[in-house]
């Protein structure tokens, strides 16, 4: 990504919108969720249609407030990416914004676009900035960007991926006539244990006999299961995300899973990028990614040989049992795994959170 050397002058409105992530961005997102740093941002800004922007109330020291995103021109038919299917109840049918409600039924795409997306591209949203958690400074931050919209002839602003743990920004927007609709669920772990025997201990009763059984059954086939930083190229990681991919729908893209393996050695330094792996005799069953940011591992990609016949339970070993024993060796106080599979995720010790969406239909 380029530098912020030719930095833009507010418009007219106040609101400071950039098409570029400034070198000084981890500086004004201070203790905002890891995947909102540049690094993370600059891994997925693909997901947002038209480009990455930031829009920021500006401040003599930097920012004061800001939140990531970009203008929508035209809905794109996402399960998650596009604000009209998820806040209209298209997406309901794949477990987004399931429960309603569904403000932006009634309305055409004319009625909606172009549309100002709010939205971290790696499923949380939350401002950054000294005045993050500020109400006044929230709501002079909204009022401002609605001011901008407006003059840029947007029909709507949407949110996507909001965290509950900044109700400030949740209250600010319900304040200004957003509607808040519950959207998806993620799923986090706090490393509170000092070993496997203490992550096991904190399970449900049931669980724990669950976990041990498998790890005996996995001891018993002579699976090994191992960690190691990730190598320049990662071939053998390629066909089991592939498989992945396939058994969820997706169209399996070899070239891309390499890039973005290459991406992420390069942005956090093959230390902060583990393999957590199941082999049998030197065959790979599966392997869990944990991209490592302070004190946070995020599990962000897995695969599984689904065709072998030894491969049952190690996803679970790699994803979980594995990292819940390294994590107090390497100081994670958090891993965080992310959307999707809830109900595996809380037995196995995670806590639930739901992200919410919003909208506001501009007059």
């Amino acid at each position: 990504m380029t530098t912020d050397r030719l930095e833009p002058a507010p418009s007219a409105t106040g609101l400071l919108v950039r098409t570029e992530i400034p070198e000084r961005w981890d500086d004004w997102a201070g203790r905002a969720p890891v995947t909102l740093r540049r690094r993370w941002i600059s891994l997925a800004e693909g997901r947002i249609p038209g480009g990455v922007r930031t829009f920021a109330l500006p401040g003599p020291q930097g920012d004061q407030v800001a939140l990531v995103g970009g203008v929508m021109q035209a809905p794109t038919g996402h399960v998650r990416f596009d604000p009209q299917r998820v806040l209209s109840g298209g997406s309901a049918a794949d477990g987004v914004a399931a429960d309603g409600p569904h403000p932006w039924k009634r309305y055409t795409a004319d009625d909606l676009f172009p549309t100002c997306l709010l939205m971290g591209p790696n499923y949380e949203s939350a401002p950054v900035g000294p005045a993050a958690r500020d109400p006044r400074l929230l709501r002079q931050y909204l009022d401002t960007l609605l001011h901008w919209c407006r003059d840029q002839k947007i029909r709507s602003v949407s949110a996507l991926f909001l965290r509950p743990d900044h109700p400030e920004l949740l209250d600010v927007l319900r304040d200004a006539g957003f509607d808040i609709v519950p959207m998806v669920d993620r799923s986090d772990m706090d490393v509170t244990w000092n070993d496997l025997d203490g992550y096991i201990a904190g399970l449900r009763r049931n669980q724990r006999f669950t976990v041990r059984r498998e790890l005996r059954e996995i001891a018993e086939r002579g699976i090994e299961i191992s960690q190691r930083p990730i190598g320049e190229e990662e071939p053998e990681l390629l066909p089991l995300r592939g498989q992945l991919m396939a058994k969820y729908g997706a169209v399996p893209d070899p070239q891309r899973e390499a890039g973005s393996f290459r991406h992420l050695r390069e942005h956090f330094g093959p230390d902060n990028v583990w393999i957590v792996e199941a082999r049998k005799n030197g065959a790979l069953l599966s392997f869990t990614m944990l991209v490592r940011d302070g004190d946070q591992w995020t599990a962000l990609m897995s695969g599984t040989d689904y065709q072998h016949p030894d491969a049952s339970f190690t996803y679970f070993a790699t994803m979980f049992y594995r990292p819940a024993e390294l994590a107090p060796q390497q100081g994670i106080t958090t891993i965080s795994y992310g959307l999707g599979t809830v109900q595996a995720k809380r037995l196995r010790g995670c806590t639930v959170s739901t992200l919410s969406a919003a909208g506001l239909v501009l007059d």
